[in-house]
């Protein structure tokens, strides 16, 4: 099972390979604030700082809103839109 760091707290909590990061929220388990989850609001912008390469690719509405925002960056995501497959260290933007 992935771990989820919050970079910010150093809170880890599991997840199920192939799970969504709104589960944790879900659960009460997450300190990413999280709005429309479904890439229209930005609310749960996040930074990976370790572990990108196991989340979900980005899909398009994902990489617009961020470019609509000014917010892309290699290590930018939106936390609505990935799937974990490994171990991550996040930390919120707002």
């Amino acid at each position: 099972m992935p771990t989820v760091t919050f970079g910010h707290t150093g809170h880890s909590v599991q997840l199920s390979s192939g799970g969504s990061l709104i589960d944790l929220e879900d659960a009460g388990q997450s300190e990413v604030p999280f709005g429309c989850r479904s890439a229209a609001c930005g609310t749960c912008a996040i930074d990976v700082t370790s572990g990108m390469n196991n989340l979900s690719p980005k899909n398009e509405e994902e990489i617009d809103l961020l470019d609509t925002l000014d917010m892309d960056g290699d290590k930018r995501r939106l936390a609505c839109q990935c799937s974990v497959y490994g171990d991550i260290t996040i930390i919120p933007v707002n």
